[in-house]
């Protein structure tokens, strides 16, 4: 949405989903204990910016330490409010009528996922990064073939197409809240 500052935004992710379920609002972190605003939704454009920013809170609650707004108290409530988030997320973006963007989130959060459980080179930030990119166009097979590379073991690609200076920050922040270090 054009003119959304980003603390409404992801104020907006904690509020669908105390509505959605008490037991997410009880996963809500007093503003003082919230960390972070948005990192991807604004690079992915207007159209995706919402659910990608709500299915990136989703992977924070499953993957770091903790969520920018959320804290589940256990691993299980943690999985379902990633979940719920991810489902959130999608819906969201199948909002702008775009299969190909739904498909490019769904193997993003799937390949990021199996590369973490995998305990290899890490590289989420730069495929979220580059996804979010494709998803702002144009769109090429540039993505696409970085990924099949990424799944044989070799993220060569993957990192040149992030390997700018505009990359930097959003590189670092996501670094950050997964508590990464490099």
């Amino acid at each position: 949405m054009a003119g959304v500052d980003i603390a409404s935004r992801v104020d907006r992710i904690v509020e669908l989903a105390a509505q959605s379920s008490d037991v997410w609002a009880r996963s809500v972190l007093a503003p003082s204990e919230r960390d972070g605003a948005e990192v991807f939704g604004p690079i992915a454009g207007d159209a995706f910016a919402d659910g990608v920013e709500t299915i990136y809170e989703g992977y924070l609650v499953h993957h770091a330490p903790r969520g920018r707004v959320f804290a589940a108290p256990d691993r299980e409530q943690g999985l379902l409010l990633g979940d719920y988030l991810y489902a959130t997320g999608l819906v969201q973006v199948c909002a702008a009528g775009d299969v190909e963007a739904i498909a490019a989130l769904a193997d993003l959060v799937s390949l990021a996922a199996h590369l973490r459980a995998e305990g290899g080179v890490i590289v989420d930030a730069e495929l979220w990064l580059a996804t979010v990119r494709h998803l702002a166009g144009p769109r090429d097979q540039s993505l696409s073939e970085a990924r099949e590379a990424l799944r044989t073991g070799d993220p060569t690609r993957l990192s040149r197409l992030v390997a700018d200076v505009d990359a930097v920050g959003p590189l670092a922040e996501h670094r950050r809240l997964m508590r990464d270090a490099r």
